[in-house]
């Protein structure tokens, strides 16, 4: 009963261990939602939904409803299971907040109480949850479970690609697994579409890195890398194919800005730790790269040394600079965006 791993909580649920109480949160969506179905799935039989099943929406929330559906004993059955989707502490007045903290640290036995969080980002964007949604996470973990779901390692999605791939009767190669994984930006709700597509596609055959390139389409990240990587390289001509791929697409030009920025800069990190001897585990360690986006850094390495310093730094000053003016003048910004790219395929 405190902060737990997803395989923790993998194993203490296939044990058949229920806890009262959950709170599910953290940027794998898919997977907060997919374990409280799970548990869902443990508590209340098909068929039973209507009296032991009880759905909230957090937006919406009515502590009366809630309170008389947490405290319903079970009809048939030996748990009555409540879920509540998405519940912004931050917008529960303080007295209320305190009442839902006293009201969760003394549910029934036989009540099995989920909070989890597909919409709502309980950090605001920060590293760590807000005020408010840490003291509902605290009073949770006290007598329940807390789990956050971050991304997978490209290598660790690749498994569940693998298994998404066989569900459907079809097969896919490791490297394709892998390949996909990282193009979906170790989204597992985005693999599982692409998956869907890829499968229907081969028809009962092998899934290859081929037959992702074909179908799936890229992200602006991955898009971006190559683009940073080509202008390093002072590529003109993969530079502004691929400059044009994203324009067509109608991306947001600051978005692209922002993408290519992040790649440079990747770069650039790299370029400087070769140089001063130290390797990929530094740079991920030293500027605390989440697990899902560390191969950023092995990709970045893989071609530093025909990299120049002084052309990347300059590349960064450049992209800084078009950042302020994209913000500061009427300029249309895919112009902009355009003029900064060809200002560092041009120079020396």
């Amino acid at each position: 009963m405190a902060v737990v791993t997803e395989s923790t909580l993998k194993a203490s649920l296939k044990s058949g261990k229920l806890d009262r109480v959950y709170y599910f949160y953290g940027k794998n969506i898919a997977y907060a939602e997919m374990y409280k179905n799970m548990i869902v799935s443990k508590t209340v039989k098909k068929g039973d939904e209507v009296y032991n099943l009880h759905e909230f929406d957090g937006r919406y929330f009515d502590t009366d409803e809630f309170s008389n559906a947490c405290d319903a004993l079970p009809m048939f059955a030996d748990h009555v299971c409540c879920t509540v989707c998405d519940l912004n502490a931050e917008t529960l007045a303080a007295d209320i907040l305190k009442w839902l903290i006293d009201f969760i640290s003394d549910l029934p036995d036989t009540t099995v109480l989920v909070f989890y969080y597909t919409s709502v980002d309980v950090t605001d964007g920060k590293r760590y949850p807000t005020p408010k949604n840490k003291k509902l996470m605290d009073a949770v973990a006290k007598i329940g479970s807390v789990c956050d779901f971050q991304y997978k390692t490209p290598e660790a999605l690749a498994k569940d690609i693998d298994a998404m791939a066989k569900k459907e009767g079809a097969k896919i190669q490791y490297e394709a697994a892998v390949y996909l994984a990282r193009l979906c930006g170790c989204s597992t709700i985005m693999a599982e579409n692409e998956i869907a597509k890829l499968t229907a596609y081969v028809n009962g055959g092998e899934i290859t890195k081929d037959t992702v390139d074909l179908l799936c389409s890229r992200q602006i990240e991955t898009t971006s890398f190559d683009l940073a990587k080509a202008i390093a390289r002072k590529d003109s001509h993969r530079s502004l194919a691929l400059l044009n791929d994203l324009n067509i697409e109608k991306t947001e030009a600051i978005a692209v800005l922002y993408a290519i920025t992040a790649s440079m800069v990747d770069l650039y990190r790299a370029k400087v730790a070769f140089n001063c001897r130290k390797n990929v585990s530094d740079v991920v360690n030293d500027f605390g790269y989440a697990k899902n986006v560390a191969f950023r850094v092995d990709n970045a390495f893989r071609d530093v040394n025909v990299y120049s310093l002084l052309h990347l730094r300059t590349c960064v000053q450049i992209l800084v600079e078009t950042d302020v003016a994209m913000k500061s003048l009427k300029t249309d910004k895919w112009v902009l965006l355009e003029e900064a790219v060809v200002r560092m395929l041009n120079l020396k």
